[in-house]
C-alpha cells in the first residue's frame, strides 16, 4: 500500500509516496528497489507524538520524496525515498530492526541501516540535517 497526498493541485495532480512497509521482505524490497537513500518512519497508532509527527514528516517527503499522479506513475524523483512501519502489524520486524521508542526515524542506504533518530521536539531539522549528511558524503 502507498499513502498518497495531495502535492498540488495543478493538472498532473501530483502526490507523495510514502510506501507502507510490511515485514522483513517487504523492507528488503523497498531498500532494494534502487539504490538512494531511503527514510523509513517507525510509528504505532496509540501514539500521540507519532500522529503530531507523521504531518512533519509527510511535509518532508512532500519536500525531499518522489511525486506521482493520481494513477501512481512517477512524474518527479525525489533526493530520497519515504516508507513507514506501523509497530502493530509489524512488531517482529519492529523488534529486529531495534526500535523501541515511537516515533523513530531509521535510514537505510544498499539495505543497510545507516543511521537512526528518535523523534522529538527538533526531529525534522535532524532528518533533514541527516539527509543533507547522507546524500553529500
Amino acid at each position: 500500500m502507498v499513502f498518497r497526498e495531495l502535492v498540488s493541485d495543478n493538472e498532473e495532480d501530483l502526490r507523495v509516496n510514502i510506501a507502507s512497509i510490511k515485514k522483513k521482505d517487504g523492507l528488503d524490497k523497498f531498500n532494494k528497489d534502487d539504490d538512494r537513500l531511503c527514510v523509513i518512519k517507525v510509528y504505532a497508532p496509540w501514539c500521540k507524538q507519532c500522529k503530531s509527527f507523521g504531518k512533519h514528516f509527510r511535509k518532508l517527503a512532500i519536500e525531499r520524496g518522489d511525486a506521482i499522479n493520481s494513477i501512481g506513475e512517477v512524474v518527479r524523483n525525489g533526493d530520497v525515498r519515504f516508507g513507514e512501519i506501523e509497530y502493530s502489524s509489524n512488531t517482529k520486524l519492529v523488534k529486529e530492526m531495534g526500535v523501541n521508542k515511537f516515533p523513530t526515524v531509521v535510514f537505510y542506504r544498499n539495505s543497510e541501516m545507516i543511521g537512526e533518530i528518535v523523534c522529538k521536539k527538533d526531529a525534522i531539522e535532524k532528518i533533514s540535517a541527516e539527509i543533507d549528511n547522507h546524500l553529500s558524503g
